[in-house]
């Protein structure tokens, strides 16, 4: 920035007075809208680590009931029933705005059901089947609530990331930079004032001695 090149009149100084506390006032919005971010930010990462926690539990519930399974009616039977598991699923997407970034919301329009097929017999299922059907339908609840927190944290952290850049650019360049001018202006304009004070005050002096 040349301050040569700025001429340095009144309306000059209202005018980048103005641009610095459009600049203070946008840095100090940009800072309150970060931490409003980074709060929400830290609340999904909580319950990430939680439904991930629960998720992993399911998991661990949904293979040893497999293996017992397996034990009680044979792997050839198993790959018969488990193709009688399915889910019934309707998604619904809704979006919500978090200081302008849009957070989904997941949700299944009809109540998950984990379905046994026409095939299964009543004489080969077991309690081991039905628990089994029951710790997937939980998991496929928590998949789409992991689903939505998950994809809620990375638009989170990409806003955060892209807000702290415009903070940085505020703070570093744009402020100090109509600081400077605006301090260049008032300087050279209350030089000038000096200058013609003094010069007022000569003449005025000059038209004494004269009398």
């Amino acid at each position: 920035m040349n301050l040569s090149e700025i001429a340095p009149t009144k309306t000059n100084l209202l005018e980048y007075k103005g641009q610095l506390k459009f600049s203070q006032d946008g840095h100090a919005l940009l800072e309150q809208k970060r931490e409003v971010l980074v709060m929400n930010l830290l609340e999904v990462i909580s319950k990430i680590k939680d439904q991930r926690k629960r998720l992993n539990e399911h998991l661990k519930i949904a293979y040893d009931y497999l293996a017992l399974l397996e034990l009680e009616i044979g792997e050839f039977e198993i790959e018969r029933l488990l193709k009688g598991i399915r889910s019934e699923m309707s998604l619904d997407i809704i979006e919500r705005s978090v200081m302008g970034v849009a957070v989904p919301t997941i949700r299944n329009k009809d109540k998950l059901a984990i379905k046994k097929g026409p095939q299964i017999s009543i004489s080969t299922t077991t309690m081991s089947y039905d628990m089994l059907s029951k710790a997937i339908g939980e998991i496929m609840k928590l998949l789409l609530f992991v689903a939505e927190v998950e994809v809620s944290a990375w638009r989170l952290a990409y806003e955060i990331k892209k807000t702290q850049r415009r903070v940085n650019a505020l703070e570093n360049n744009f402020i100090p930079m109509f600081k400077e001018i605006v301090k260049y202006i008032q300087d050279t304009l209350e030089e000038r004032d000096r200058e013609t004070f003094f010069q007022m005050k000569r003449v005025k002096n000059a038209h004494l001695a004269e009398k």
